[in-house]
């Protein structure tokens, strides 16, 4: 996908919202976990308290002693992350064999934490440990001592076993993540369907398939598929009415154009050739102007072109014999090799006009044959029209597409507006023509359409 690809920019948002979202839902839960942990730890921890408590005795000496050890054999082992130990005014007494020559010192820790419940202390030999200290009274009156109890377990597996949980966590939330995403991926692929399918009919329109919009479309799409038929509709009629006026222009300019034609050759006959020369330039500039102006403006151009597709074959045969009608055309071969199923992306009157300024720029030129034929390269298909004769030397090549200059066979310049308005007929349809001069022939050629894909 492209990186201005809305479908990108999308499934990037909608993964980095998912990622941000089971991160913190991830997060969260291990958080809840824990806690709930350490709720278990300190009910474990109350009943060790309670076990404890109850084997705690005073002999008749006044010797503290245990009735019976703790049943949990992690006492037993030195720094085994379960003990136990037994205080009075602040000194420890009896200890598990667990804490070896350590003790548990509490005495950071306030009189309200304590009561509270569980709480952490940190030792230098086995780190952190969740603690449970309360006192117990044992005898009464004057005999009566107070001890502390107190039960500690290592918080080493609390951590062990909110590691392994977040790790499971982590596996789930990422198999969810996986499929959130492909889903996500098949939601934008569905949901712009209807945009692929707009964009389908549009080419059909470009390629000439279609002249409007056709098909289906959600009521979101629907309004731009009616706003763009709508533009289409409007374009066409503009195109019409500057036909139009075109015409009109051409029928009004024509009479007075015919009477100063006829006042300069008036001048001519009465003597006055210098006069009747300088109005000559000044009205075959006008004419030429004109005549330039009026077939731009016949022109139907890019936007309109999209959806015409003309049938060239009957154009070329028409055009050919004319061609071989006029001046010393007969003399000529005229070989044309175009399939009947061929079409242009352009108007026919546009089309036309374009073909017949070619073969008769051909047609001055050649030496014994002309040949017209499709070219196909690079995914574009080309109408190419050859001529035998030396051609333009390619320095002049692009003065001879200026408006009313072209070259003659010995470089010689003079008027003429063929290759001009192929020039300008063709830009109103983006396409620019191209000439190709070897030591035996001279083509033009210019993009058509695009070259069929094959089933």
């Amino acid at each position: 996908m492209s990186p201005r690809s809305v479908k990108r920019r999308q499934l990037i948002f909608a993964a980095a919202t998912i990622l941000i979202t089971l991160l913190a839902a991830g997060g969260a839960l291990v958080l809840l976990f824990e806690n709930h942990l350490l709720k278990r730890v300190e009910q474990e921890l109350d009943m060790r308290w309670t076990e404890l408590s109850k084997a705690v005795a005073v002999d008749g000496k006044g010797t503290l002693f245990i009735r019976h050890e703790p049943a949990d054999p992690r006492y037993e082992v030195p720094l085994g992350s379960a003990y136990w130990q037994v205080s009075e005014h602040g000194k420890p007494i009896l200890r598990s064999k667990s804490l070896a020559d350590n003790v548990l010192s509490t005495e950071s820790v306030s009189l309200a934490t304590k009561q509270a419940g569980a709480f952490e202390i940190d030792t230098p030999s086995d780190g952190e440990l969740y603690v449970v200290e309360r006192e117990v009274s044992i005898g009464e009156g004057p005999a009566l001592r107070r001890f502390t109890l107190t039960v500690a377990t290592g918080h080493l597996e609390v951590k062990e076993f909110r590691h392994a949980f977040a790790l499971d966590v982590a596996k789930v939330l990422a198999i969810i993540m996986l499929i959130l995403v492909a889903g996500g991926w098949l939601q934008l692929r569905f949901g712009l369907a209807p945009l692929l399918a707009l964009r389908g009919t549009l080419a059909d329109v470009r390629e000439g398939r279609s002249q409007r919009l056709t098909g289906k479309f959600p009521e979101e799409v629907q309004p731009l598929v009616d706003d763009l038929n709508t533009l289409l509709n409007r374009q066409e009629g503009l195109v019409k009415k500057a036909r139009n006026r075109a015409g009109s222009l051409a029928h009004g300019l024509k009479t007075p154009l015919t009477v100063l034609s006829g006042e300069i050759a008036r001048l001519e006959r009465a003597g006055q050739a210098e006069t009747a020369k300088v109005l000559k330039v000044q009205f075959d500039a006008i004419r030429g102007h004109v005549e330039r102006e009026l077939a731009r403006a016949r022109t139907h151009g890019a936007i309109p072109s999209y959806g015409l597709r003309t049938s060239i074959l009957p154009i070329l045969q028409r055009l050919v014999d004319l061609m071989r009608r006029a001046g010393n055309g007969r003399d000529f071969e005229w070989r044309i090799d175009v399939d009947p199923t061929v079409t242009a992306s352009m108007e026919s009157d546009d089309f036309a006009e374009v073909i017949g300024n070619l073969l008769d720029n051909a047609r001055k030129w050649a030496t014994h044959s002309v040949h017209i034929r499709i070219e196909d390269n690079d995914g574009k298909r080309f109408l190419s029209i050859t001529d035998d004769g030396p051609g333009v030397p390619t320095v002049f090549q692009r003065d001879i597409l200026r408006p009313g200059v072209h070259f003659g066979r010995d470089g010689d310049e003079s008027t003429g507006l063929g290759l001009a308005l192929v020039r300008d007929t063709l830009a109103e349809y983006e396409v620019e023509p191209q000439f190709v001069r070897t030591h035996q022939s001279f083509s033009v050629r210019f993009q058509i359409g695009a070259t069929p894909s094959t089933p």
